[in-house]
């Protein structure tokens, strides 16, 4: 049986033996023995492949839980910080004694701040602060002692502007000039003698609660 080879262009016959014809089909056939077998093994592993891959994939989803967002759009020359929209302002422990005169506070004002950042002079340069609660029935301009059960009577809680005077409950404080970006609004609290002409308050416990609103001009 001849063999033809072509080698860059040349052609050139080659004779080959009986026995090398023989060996020559015995190794086609393996080789294609070997090709088929590869083909299997080849088609086996990427079925084994696919199938964990699928495995790992499969994912188990339940319900988790519900979050809220909040937030409010403003248009206002500057944001309260969010430290200062819900403060609790704890006072010192007052005697009796120096609530014995209705109208007057016992003297010792306790200081807080609303911190305004984020401010843009360019709309506003002036704020000023309003306080609203529950006035109490004798005197309106200072809160009334929500306390409940246990609570001292014939005594109030008087607020103070940035200016130093009594701030009267639902009353607009006077107006400080915004100080560039941030801006700090000092004020404070005091007990007040609420009582009736010779009614003494008595002790407890005293609490009030205020919303405030900001004032821009």
């Amino acid at each position: 049986m001849n063999l033809t080879f072509l080698i860059k262009g040349f052609h050139f016959k080659k004779h080959v033996l009986p026995s090398q014809t023989q060996h020559s089909k015995n190794n086609t056939y393996n080789s294609r023995s070997i090709d088929e077998t590869g083909k299997k093994t080849l088609a086996l592993a990427i079925s084994l492949v696919l199938v964990s891959g699928s495995g790992f994939a499969e994912t188990t989803s339940v319900s988790g839980g519900t979050i809220n967002f909040e937030g409010k759009v403003i248009n206002a020359a500057c944001s309260v910080a969010a430290d200062s929209i819900n403060q609790t302002i704890t006072l010192d422990d007052v005697k009796v004694s120096k609530l014995a005169t209705t109208g007057e506070a016992a003297g010792q004002p306790v200081s807080f701040e609303i911190l305004i950042s984020d401010c843009d002079t360019s709309v506003m340069q002036n704020v000023s602060v309003t306080f609203n609660g529950q006035s109490d029935s004798t005197s309106s301009d200072a809160l009334a002692n929500t306390a409940g059960a246990g609570a001292a009577t014939n005594v109030g809680l008087q607020l103070y502007g940035p200016d130093g005077k009594a701030l009267p409950v639902g009353i607009e404080s006077a107006s400080i000039p915004l100080n560039g970006i941030q801006s700090t609004l000092p004020f404070s609290v005091d007990y007040i003698a609420t009582g009736a002409a010779a009614t003494a308050a008595t002790a407890g416990t005293v609490a009030a609660t205020a919303t405030f609103s900001m004032n821009y001009s």
